[in-house]
């Protein structure tokens, strides 16, 4: 369980550091790359160097580190966050991110947007890891995810997919199942765009058609359930991770999710050798995730 704690987090970051440099740009299936990249010229990320992750991971780990500290709350979620954007170190954050975060440095109430972008998905990972009462956990992670997002199918989102992750930590039988039900509970229009991605997937369509169907973009309706459907078809593959960072639209993100559950199903054996150690900060994720491990076993 140990290393399905560190897979998962770094996972996340690996993902998220493969599909930076493909982050916004058009799919690229005929050109696949097994390692990290740099961001074209004019790129919104063209400052990161290859290794180097988005603010999807910036968010977990803001997060996880509270955990771990024993100071987490949603309020001091916020104020981490919106530090880290007005010193200009959130890397590339949504509108919606942007928009929460001025209004918490601003001093105004209510800095939660009603938006339906993936942008609090990354919530997702540290709250999958650091509960053990999954009611629990659906509260808490639906309060933090309305500092930035208060759209049901957002929050909903992130709920599904740590409950997802969870299933899948623990050996669940039907961790799809529970994806879908769960996103069901909050918002019916993202549940069936998982319902439709899962039955493209399990009718062996094509993933040219799902892209078409299912969408690649930044809202939830589209990143998750895209996610979900790669998870599915490609999890078992080799070029499972090269194929979900090359797929075009919200990269980052896809990646995140995608390697956040490699590494919960595998652990960090899931990862090759260079992948890991060329990861920004790689240190530092495999001591926060060992420090929830050890917060979730003395639960116990």
């Amino acid at each position: 369980m140990l290393s399905r704690y560190r897979g998962c987090m770094l996972g996340a970051a690996i993902g998220d550091a493969l599909g930076m440099p493909q982050e916004t740009l058009p799919p690229s299936l005929s050109r696949l790359g097994e390692s990290y990249g740099r961001p074209l010229r004019r790129h919104p990320n063209e400052a990161l160097r290859p290794g180097q992750f988005t603010d999807d991971t910036q968010m977990m780990l803001c997060a996880a580190e509270l955990f771990a500290e024993g100071v987490y709350t949603p309020k001091e979620y916020g104020s981490r966050l919106a530090a880290m954007h007005a010193r200009k170190r959130l890397r590339f954050p949504d509108g919606t991110v942007s928009t929460a975060c001025a209004r918490i440095t601003a001093g105004l109430p209510d800095s939660g947007r009603t938006s339906t972008t993936a942008g609090c998905m990354a919530l997702a990972v540290p709250f999958a890891l650091a509960f053990r009462n999954g009611d629990e956990m659906r509260d808490r992670l639906q309060a933090a995810c309305e500092v930035t997002h208060t759209h049901p199918a957002a929050y909903g989102a992130a709920i599904s997919y740590a409950l997802f992750l969870r299933a899948v930590l623990h050996r669940h039988p039907h961790p799809f199942h529970v994806a879908e039900e769960i996103a069901g509970e909050y918002d019916l229009q993202l549940a069936g765009s998982i319902r439709n991605a899962l039955a493209l997937e399990k009718e062996g369509l094509s993933l040219e058609t799902a892209l078409i169907s299912v969408g690649n973009d930044v809202a939830v309706y589209h990143t998750y359930p895209l996610s979900l459907f790669l998870i599915a078809r490609f999890g078992q593959d080799e070029t499972f991770l090269p194929v979900a960072t090359h797929v075009g639209g919200n990269t980052d993100t896809i990646g995140f999710i995608c390697g956040s559950w490699l590494g919960a199903a595998e652990g960090t054996a899931g990862f090759g050798y260079e992948l890991v150690m060329q990861l920004e900060d790689r240190a530092r994720i495999e001591e926060t995730a060992e420090q929830l491990f050890d917060l979730i076993s003395a639960k116990n």
